[in-house]
């Protein structure tokens, strides 16, 4: 017999084993225990069986290691196995599409931009995590990429920007069962209707609202540094790069720079930015591309401003609505600024940069850092935005369906405003170590801030000596850099080969 403390083990042992089995899993356990040692079972090393010979034969089964744990092939019942019905592959084309807008906000600090720059890349884009979604929810057929769905954006940001108000258009699978605007039937047959155990059909309970929830679905497997605000019903001729009209960019920084130095000259910036109002040559407030081969750098600011928020004492925010923008417009035109406000350059500096015939190439000068700008808002016309699945102009919805899309917008904005506190907090922490330093050390010394100049994002940049940017080193001319790509890339040339054309960032 065994002693009390190897008894003991001994159940300690088949607890650890077990503990963790549902009460369906240990029934299987059993059964397929007694099965294997009821007398039906004996090997013939005890001779032949003793069995009724009119009685059935054993039911087999599978040895007691071999059933898993997690319940998919377990035994039920008297030895009878689950019956587990193979899954249908899903069959995109048998799913009518339409034409939808998504408006899209997202962080850009965690990626690498906002276009994928290679769908077989794993550099961490916003449109690569867009992407992975719509295929994971199966909006978007699996495998085709951008080209498989008409995929169009209003606007390209760059490594760190982030976005508000970024619209995209694309085509995705829709519960939509009759014609509509953007609205196009499935290629293939529908799939026949699913039946009970008896061979009846069961009707889907249909969408009180009608279509998908895209921004449920979405924002459901997307990071949470990227949210689908809204979505809108389009035509098939929209485009979310043509079809915009204006972008408004947005850029906040701090009034004071830092605490030793003074604040930003508002008045003077005023009268800097007012000067690039209109249609102007935007060559030296912006970076060249030579892929794009862009021969005209010519744009229209239609509106620019300053603005404080309440919520954010010491913060203001630079506004600048454009018709379209070119490459780091928005922070080469910061750039400028902040050397005005900080009285290092004089307004007058934005007359000579724009006058390209006395200053063909741009001066050499560091532009705005990224972190603070972002597209806040694209313009477009007819567009219908709602965040549920509601498929009727937003002028004509019920009380009961918008009590239903007031739910989709309620706790789309809970998820976010738990992520503005969130960053709050943590600024907050900061401010912390900032307000232990000023108890122990005292407020900073004032010290010479004459060279001392913000680039954004809290960064400071500072000279021995301030050297005026109309006398430094100037690049190549437009021309120039166009010039020196078709002739270090003589078969994209031949081939009709581009870089990626879009909006500012």
């Amino acid at each position: 017999m065994l002693g009390a403390g190897r008894r003991r083990l001994v159940s300690i042992r088949f607890m650890s084993q077990y503990a963790n089995l549902s009460r369906d899993e240990l029934v299987a356990k059993l059964q397929a225990l007694e099965l294997a040692n009821s007398p039906t079972s004996a090997t013939s090393d005890a001779g032949p069986s003793t069995h009724h010979p009119t009685a059935p034969p054993p039911t087999t089964t599978a040895a007691v290691s071999d059933i898993p744990v997690d319940g998919k092939t377990m035994l039920k019942g008297k030895g009878k196995p689950l019956k587990v019905k193979p899954s249908k592959a899903f069959e995109f084309n048998q799913h009518p599409t339409r034409h939808v807008a998504l408006l899209v906000a997202y962080h850009g600090w965690p990626y690498s931009g906002l276009a994928i720059q290679n769908e077989q890349d794993d550099t961490p884009t916003v449109e690569a995590e867009l992407l992975k979604a719509l295929e994971k929810t199966r909006l978007i057929e699996q495998g085709k990429g951008w080209d498989g769905c008409g995929f169009s954006r209003c606007g390209r940001t760059d490594r760190g920007v982030s976005g508000a108000g970024q619209v995209v258009s694309l085509w995705v699978r829709s519960n939509r069962k009759e014609p509509g605007m953007g609205w196009r039937p499935s290629i293939m047959p529908p799939p026949p209707p699913k039946t009970d155990e008896h061979g009846r059909p069961i009707v889907a309970r249909a969408s009180p609202l009608g279509e998908h929830a895209y921004p449920r679905l979405l924002n459901n497997v997307l990071p949470p540094s990227i949210r689908v605000l809204g979505w809108s019903p389009i035509p098939e001729e929209f485009d979310a790069r043509f079809s915009c009209t204006t972008r408004h960019y947005k850029y906040a920084f701090h009034h004071r720079p830092t605490p030793a130095s003074p604040e930003l000259d508002l008045d003077l910036m005023r009268r800097a930015v007012r000067k690039m109002l209109g249609e102007h040559d935007f060559r030296n407030f912006c970076r060249l591309d030579g892929s794009k081969q862009i021969e005209s750098h010519s744009r229209r600011v239609i509106d620019a401003w300053f603005n404080t928020d309440e919520a954010y004492p010491g913060m203001v925010v630079f506004n600048l609505i454009g018709s379209a923008f070119l490459w780091h417009q928005v922070r080469h035109i910061i750039a400028v600024l902040f050397l005005v406000g900080s009285k290092l350059e004089a307004p007058e500096l934005v007359d000579e940069l724009l006058d390209v015939s006395k200053c063909p190439s741009r001066p050499a000068y560091q532009m705005g850092h990224p972190l603070p700008l972002t597209l806040y808002e694209c313009g477009f016309e007819g567009l219908d935005w709602r965040a549920g699945g509601y498929d009727g102009p937003t002028s004509g919805i019920t009380a009961d369906e918008l009590v239903m899309e007031d739910d989709s917008r309620a706790k789309l904005e809970r998820g976010l405003e738990e992520l503005r506190q969130e960053a709050e907090l943590r600024a907050w922490q900061v401010g912390n170590a900032v307000n232990k330093m000023r108890e122990i050390y005292g407020k900073p010394a004032q010290v010479d801030t004459s060279s001392l100049f913000p680039t954004g994002g809290g960064e400071m940049l500072s000279m021995s000596t301030y050297r005026p940017v109309m006398s430094r080193s100037r690049g190549d001319t437009p021309e120039e850099v166009n010039r020196k790509w078709r002739e270090k890339n003589p078969d994209k040339v031949r081939r009709g080969v581009q870089g990626v054309q879009g909006g500012d960032e």
